[in-house]
């Protein structure tokens, strides 16, 4: 009779025990990759904490029914640590976030939109009317080549000044403003680094600095390097501006790279995404014609930011429509306010 019940609890203990490994090898990739960035092929196990916190939470289930209290409990505190990583940082309200008085009181008074739209994207009319819609008052366009700027300009009734600089490998950047643009210019941050759009903008009588950067993707190690290094300067050139600040574009890594840790350290900026939810851009469904449909959704993580100073504050942030690009665009409505400074959270 013993030797029989021992036979019925086997399954179950080999079961769970295979779960808690699964849940400690699952919690130690994402916490490791998110604090160390070298070499490459652990870093970008960094960018997938969500998904992770998702297949434990699964694994935590069927330990659960495995009736092992000790294993579940193990596996119960593993899954926490994950949990700490994504849903408070990004889903619980900053403690810097403004009062609901001071919202009702100081409206967003400026629009960003943020889209990575890919030159080998032709969906023109698609781009121009979700611009259009959303009526941004800064507009910052990445991997945009010459067809893709004389289509842009179309929006000059409402986003009278632009500036930057077209390019048919995925590295040009254009900024539509409906501000004018105060000493443009592009900087190239690294050796190997894409142009940058530094320049200074005006809203409500208060002065920001405003730069949009576009890495390389870390395809191979000296993308990598160059990513890394161009986001090392960014991070520097920051920390001499005395001005608030916005910085925005395709960083190709997400929040819990350790190199984005390293920019935020640097330069004390806030994310415009916290309280308001991870808002994954990259990549969107249908754009790989070679994958399955669920495949993009399924890895879909958010590469494309809006840091800023702490007297800017975010009222909104949202993903805007697909418009045949394999980025989402990011709409961030923002309170503006020379005030802002002086206004105690």
């Amino acid at each position: 009779m013993f030797q029989s019940k021992l036979f019925k609890s086997w399954p179950q203990a080999l079961v769970a025990w295979v779960c808690v490994a699964a849940i400690c090898a699952v919690t130690l990739l994402g916490v490791i990759a998110s604090q160390y960035g070298w070499p490459i092929y652990l870093e970008v196990f960094s960018h997938f904490q969500v998904q992770y916190l998702i297949l434990t939470f699964f694994l935590l289930c069927i330990l659960w029914l495995t009736r092992r209290k000790a294993l579940f409990m193990t596996g119960l505190l593993l899954c926490a640590i994950l949990f700490i990583q994504v849903v408070p940082p990004w889903y619980f309200p900053p403690r810097y976030f403004p009062p609901q008085q001071f919202l009702s009181q100081n409206p967003a008074n400026f629009r960003v939109f943020v889209a990575n739209i890919n030159t080998q994207n032709k969906s023109y009319e698609q781009v121009l009317a979700l611009v259009r819609k959303e009526a941004p008052d800064l507009a910052v366009f990445i991997e945009v080549s010459d067809p893709w700027v004389a289509q842009l300009n179309s929006l000059s009734d409402f986003l009278p000044y632009s500036f930057g600089q077209a390019n048919p490998y995925n590295s040009g950047l254009v900024v539509f403003s409906r501000n004018p643009l105060i000493n443009p210019s592009l900087e190239f941050f690294g050796k190997q680094g894409n142009a940058s759009v530094v320049a200074n903008l005006e809203v409500s009588g208060q002065r920001f600095a405003l730069t949009a950067t576009h890495p390389l993707p870390p395809a191979k190690p000296s993308f990598f390097r160059s990513r890394n290094e161009q986001l090392a300067q960014v991070g520097d050139y920051l920390q001499t501006v005395t001005s608030p600040i916005l910085l925005v574009g395709d960083f190709n890594l997400t929040m819990w790279s350790p190199y984005y840790k390293k920019l935020i350290k640097k330069t004390g900026l806030k994310n415009a995404r916290e309280g308001f939810g991870i808002l994954p851009t990259w990549p969107t469904s249908g754009t790989y014609s070679f994958l399955p449909a669920f495949l993009p959704l399924l890895f879909s993580i958010p590469i494309d930011h809006c840091l800023h100073s702490p007297e800017l504050k975010t009222i909104d942030i949202r993903t805007g429509a697909p418009n045949g690009s394999d980025h989402r665009p990011l709409i961030v409505d923002l309170q503006i306010n020379p005030n802002n400074a002086s206004v105690r959270l």
